[in-house]
Parts: structure tokens; sequence; C-alpha cells
């Protein structure tokens, strides 16, 4: 020990850094387990209508809480006219949509009311283990007395899941059709 310097103070100097080691420690594991994580949802294929050739993937970045999902999605459609009966359009489409945590493999997007109908939008990603997603898209009209076409609209649900990606195509033939 150095002359002049009190024992007492020499160990609460090396307790204090002692805990303050301990607390930078245990602040980064913290850190590390509330890091955001990335998750791809590799192939989507629409099963409410398996003759259609729509398809869906995304990626995903969950926040750090672990309760918010934030996902970019493509869509790839393919679709025939009798215009052109031997060539199929494919079409694109990217879209966002934040996801909140409602169980431990269950994450729900709302989004609106919006429109003259008053739509509500309801999203329900299903992560059933590793590439195998499950996608709900619902729609609910809050004013369907607006007007007839409010009451006209498709209020089914449409599923897309990794099931039955693999579909024949009724085309020779593709080319682009139009962006959206």
């Amino acid at each position: 020990m150095a002359a002049g310097s009190d024992p007492v103070t020499s160990a609460t100097a090396l307790l204090a850094l002692t805990v303050l080691t301990l607390v930078s420690v245990c602040s980064a594991r913290a850190d590390a387990q509330q890091t955001p994580s990335h998750v791809v949802i590799p192939f989507l294929a629409n099963a409410a209508k398996p003759a259609d050739l729509d398809f869906e993937g995304g990626e995903c970045d969950v926040d750090k809480t672990g309760n918010t999902m934030t996902c970019q999605f493509q869509q790839v459609l393919l679709t025939t006219t009798d215009l052109a009966p031997h060539t199929c359009f494919i079409t694109t489409n990217r879209y966002e949509r934040t996801f909140q945590k409602q169980a431990g493999t269950r994450w729900v997007s709302n989004e609106g009311p919006a429109g003259l109908c008053g739509v509500v939008d309801i999203t329900t990603l299903q992560d059933d283990g590793g590439v195998r997603w499950t996608l709900e898209t619902r729609k609910n009209v809050t004013l369907k007395d607006a007007s007839a076409e409010c009451r006209a609209l498709d209020e089914q649900p449409e599923t897309f899941n990794w099931q039955n990606i693999r579909r024949a195509l009724p085309c020779t033939f593709v080319q682009p059709g139009l962006l959206r």
C-alpha cells in the first residue's frame, strides 16, 4: 500500500470499481438479449385461391422489446388475358406492415378505418416454425351503408401460406405487366 493512503478508501474504491465492472457486464448481456432480430419469410402462396399465381415473401425486423415487427413484403402476381391467351403478365408490388406480438408465434397488424367505407384491414402472421408461415388478411367494412360499393366489398379472409407453393403455369410466355 502506498504511503499516506487510507486502507478503507482503497477498499471502497476497489469495491466501487468491481461493482461498476459487474454492472457494465450485466448491461452488455441485457443489450445482447434485446438486440433486434431479422426474420425472413421466404415464400407464401395464395391458399384461399389455389389456382391463382399469387405469391409473397417478406423480410422483417423485430425491435429491441421483441413486441413490434416491421416487415417489407414483395408480391408477385401472374395473370392472363383472353387477348393473349398463351402469355402470363407478371406484376410486382412492394408494401410495408408493422405487427404487434399477440402470442409467442402470432403477430397482428391493424390499419384503418380508411376511405368512404371505413375499411379496417387486419393482417395476422403465424410462425409455424422455420420457413412455415401463414399470413391472413381480413377486411372489415365498418360503414356498409355509406354506398352500394361498400356493401359489395369482399370481406372474406385472404390466406397465404407455405404449402402448395409450386403451381402449374397456364401460359407459354411471360411478359411484364403493370407496375403497382
